[in-house]
């Protein structure tokens, strides 16, 4: 009797704690957008490494620096429809164009607000993609660049060898490799640059188990572990040179969403991996932390030489830290009304403000 009460409550056991299957009907599709955190100070003193089945992850103490939204879109809203067709027309693809596009994407993702390519800065970059039962797949790379009159411009690039994301369905242990290859010839809107993205992927599903974040606990999940051996090439007025780099992502997903709950993203330097900055779901921040950094005000924003802030509340700014998208710091010093930010590359940068040793504001600025 005995070893038939622990089979069934062995049986039981299994059962409550059964790992998680995701699914293609379980990844978003055209609209969809999660409210995350994104946090960078501190994130290396926390283990993202831990592999294996019906784990317990732990990041409840994780900070939180600035706010934003995790989203896709459908394909005819991402804004690179229309240059898609054009460019296609103009390459003499005539009314079979709508088609080709059709065929290619029905779901826009979107990467980065921005990212510095070497010697220009690409705004709003957007991976198009084909998501069907069976896989995830990216297939154009959309994105706007500034021309030679300081216009942005919006530009499509139809990947030369298609990126497979994801196969589906996701269960532990499952794994996958694909190439992908992508770029741009600048010279058409008076750039003499050639710029070429090529990447060899691999996932690995390591593990499944409960993931508790500041704010929720997600009691099935999958983590999956991404790398990319990447190479930048840049062409730069007849100078060729490329930057490579192996990138690493961690992700957690869970059935109930569309879009990973929680995401780690760092590089790998000879074996060993930094994690730079780390996402996860927030829908709680609106309230009291969002009025208390509602009272500083920063402009201009695009700025060229130096941003203003005001301060419209009653906490004592003492300094301050600048951060590029990748979370490095680049500039700190004193708080001073006026800030200097002439000796920056182009993008997109984030300005947090201290009192004392507490941060008191986070800002967003876009430096030309």
């Amino acid at each position: 009797m005995k070893h038939l009460l622990l089979v069934f409550f062995t049986l039981i056991g299994t059962l409550s704690y059964s790992q998680s299957t995701y699914t293609s009907s379980n990844h978003a599709s055209g609209a969809y957008s999660q409210q995350m955190t994104t946090v960078t100070l501190g994130v290396n003193a926390f283990n993202f490494d831990t592999t294996g089945a019906n784990l317990i992850w732990n990041y409840a103490a994780l900070g939180k620096d600035f706010w934003g939204n995790k989203s896709t879109i459908t394909a005819a809203a991402s804004g690179y429809q229309a240059p898609f067709i054009t460019q296609c027309i103009l390459g003499g693809g005539g009314f079979t164009c709508l088609i080709k596009w059709n065929g290619l994407t029905n779901m826009g993702i979107l990467d980065l607000d921005s990212m510095n390519a070497v010697v220009v800065t690409l705004y709003d970059v957007m991976t198009m993609a084909k998501k069907t039962n069976g896989h995830l797949v990216g297939t154009v790379k959309g994105l706007r660049i500034k021309d030679s009159t300081g216009i942005a411009v919006p530009l499509v690039s139809e990947y030369s060898d298609y990126d497979t994301i994801l196969n589906f369905p996701l269960t532990y242990q499952d794994s996958g490799k694909s190439y992908g290859a992508w770029g741009y010839d600048l010279n058409t809107i008076g750039q003499n640059i050639q710029y070429k993205v090529t990447y060899d992927r691999k996932y690995t599903v390591e593990g499944w188990g409960k993931l508790i974040t500041p704010h929720a606990t997600y009691n099935n999940t999958l983590k999956v572990k991404t790398t990319l051996d990447q190479v930048d090439s840049v062409n730069f007025l007849g100078t060729k040179f490329g930057i490579p780099r192996n990138i690493v992502e961690y992700t957690w997903y869970d059935a109930a969403f569309g879009l990973p709950v929680m995401k780690a993203e760092g590089i790998e330097v000879l074996g060993f991996t930094t994690i730079n900055t780390v996402s996860y779901i927030d829908n709680v921040y609106v309230g009291t932390e969002e009025k208390e950094f509602a009272q500083f005000n920063l402009f201009p924003n695009p700025s060229t030489d130096n941003i203003t802030i005001t301060n419209n509340g009653n906490s004592k700014i003492n300094s301050y830290k600048i951060m590029d998208i990748q979370g490095r710091f680049v500039q700190q010093n004193r708080f001073s009304k006026s800030i200097s930010v002439a000796n920056l590359e182009s993008g997109t940068y984030l300005i947090q403000l201290f009192s004392d040793n507490e941060i008191v504001g986070v800002e967003k600025f876009v430096k030309e």
